[in-house]
């Protein structure tokens, strides 16, 4: 396992906690953020973390494999009596909500402990900021992601469906090195390339025909997220060739105001929404032009309209403006960012 400050995450994160309250994280993520724990069974419960100003608790599953931390309290048992139980003698309990089951909700609620909704702005905030052994890591998955998808382009062929697609990008992310995809990889033909979330389908390639792919690496939990979009054959329509350079000029306007002093989420999807919009596609670009990534492919900031978010050194995120032609075609571009600036 890779080397983390996790003591240094934990204390940073006590700081904003209330002496004589506590914390009950149960995201698998901001627990494996803190802590190192990884959960392996996706939807079902493996740990919560008890939080206070001056104490942690890891409950989790006794099969479940753990590397120790100094700062933290380890005990082999993962439900919410056992939560009760290692709660110290507090009245107020703040907890993720989100991350609950009803059934773990309505057994908190039982208690008489005072129970409210965690703010989790301020773990945002140490998340957004990726320390060197993040960026390691996420650069190592870009550059398996690029060589993989580079690779997958250039052996295209006639007949090939999109799931033979995905099967064998998947498979070459992980001889690459990868330890699996960040997330379902999106391979779409045609006009399927028009739905910006597509999953494969039996649908085969042809000549004259636009392919999209949204794929990424996964190394050490942590991803990348990449999309190219090409015209399969010799005579690409002329409209494909217009918006996909209309998109390619969106995302260099969204990555010269990501240079500029004190940038935010807004003034990013600003820059390149304003070229396609100019361009008469607004409304074809139908999402945010990019998010922040690290362990969870969607993490914050959400580069739109509404998010007033500065952008600060050691942030990732990802810039991939779109225009989408219902019944015809797509094309969306997309890397991986890593904020330089001071």
């Amino acid at each position: 396992m890779t080397s983390f400050s996790f003591n240094n995450r934990i204390t940073t994160l006590q700081k904003t906690i209330t002496p004589g309250s506590a914390v009950l994280l149960a995201d698998p993520q901001h627990i494996r953020y803190l802590t190192g724990f990884e959960s392996l069974a996706p939807g079902e419960r493996e740990a919560f973390l008890v939080m206070t100003n001056d104490s942690a608790t890891l409950l989790y599953a006794s099969f479940s494999p753990v590397e120790k931390q100094s700062i933290i309290e380890y005990v082999p048992k993962c439900s919410v009596a056992a939560v009760l139980e290692k709660i110290p003698p507090i009245t107020s309990l703040a907890a993720d909500l989100q991350a609950l089951t009803a059934t773990e909700y309505q057994a908190l609620k039982k208690s008489s402990l005072t129970l409210s909704s965690w703010n989790s702005e301020a773990l945002w905030q140490q998340r957004m900021r990726k320390d060197k052994q993040e960026l390691a890591l996420i650069s190592h998955a870009v550059e398996i992601t690029k060589n993989v998808l580079e690779q997958i382009l250039a052996t295209l062929a006639v007949g090939m469906t999109e799931h033979d697609v995905r099967r064998n990008l998947d498979a070459q992310l992980l001889l690459a090195g990868a330890d699996g995809t960040a997330f379902p990889t999106i391979v779409a033909f045609g006009e399927n390339s028009a739905l910006p979330h597509h999953q494969p389908t039996d649908k085969k390639l042809e000549k004259e025909m636009a392919v999209l792919i949204d794929c990424g690496a996964q190394v050490a939990g942590y991803c990348a997220d990449m999309t190219r979009t090409v015209w399969f054959g010799d005579t690409p329509d002329p409209e494909f060739v217009k918006i996909d350079a209309i998109v390619h000029q969106a995302f260099g306007a969204a990555q010269v105001a990501l240079k500029q002093e004190k940038p935010t989420a807004k003034s990013i999807d600003t820059a390149a929404r304003q070229i396609i919009s100019e361009a008469g596609y607004g409304q074809q670009f139908i999402h945010t032009t990019g998010h922040g990534l690290g362990l969870s492919i969607h993490e914050p900031p959400s580069l739109s309209a509404r998010n007033e978010q500065l952008i600060k050194a050691s942030m990732v995120i990802t810039i991939e403006p779109g225009i989408y032609l219902t019944g015809k075609f797509g094309v969306r571009f997309e890397e991986t960012q890593i904020s330089n600036l001071q």
